[in-house]
């Protein structure tokens, strides 16, 4: 069980979906060529689920890779206006901690964010606005340096689950 109390967990996620959104839509606009690196590299468990899954309005997409090329080959530009942002934690024990530092079960959990707002296609400034929703699922990146490692542009969470759809 954590010993995280709820606040601090509360805490952590807010910061956590706030500061994914911020980079994530800043790069579906700025820096297409950096979208795989939030997604968790493809693999199958033990009892068959592959991950991530990525559903993108009703198109299923294999991987964090597959999203990149899609935005840089078959996507308009696009202007995100982020309207809200919720986050639950979904799993505050995600696996077996391997030592008691406080540090380590801050990132021991499961994170549900879900966004809405709304997407401009083609032009940055002119053309309609369409609304969106979009659930992602993040879990802690286990490459993501620990402690007083040094910096790296490694995310410190990563998309094991997305579904985007327009709102009509």
């Amino acid at each position: 069980m954590s010993n995280i109390p709820a606040d601090v967990r509360t805490k952590i996620s807010t910061e956590a979906a706030e500061s994914f959104a911020e980079s994530y839509y800043l790069a579906l606009r700025t820096s297409r060529a950096t979208l795989a690196s939030f997604y968790l590299p493809k693999s199958e468990s033990p009892d068959g689920k592959i991950s991530p899954s990525i559903v993108l309005n009703g198109a299923s997409l294999d991987d964090g890779m597959t999203v990149q090329k899609f935005f840089i080959e078959e996507m308009p530009f696009t202007h995100y206006e982020t309207q809200s942002i919720d986050c639950h934690v979904l799993n505050p024990n995600l696996k077996p901690l391997e030592s008691g530092r406080r540090a380590e079960a801050e990132r021991n959990m499961s994170l549900l964010v879900s966004v809405s707002g709304w997407v401009r296609l083609q032009e940055p400034s002119k053309g309609p606005m369409r609304g969106f929703s979009e659930t992602f699922v993040l879990v802690p990146n286990e490459e993501f340096p620990k402690g007083k490692a040094p910096k790296t542009d490694k995310k410190s969470w990563l998309i094991q689950t997305q579904n985007f759809r327009y709102v009509t």
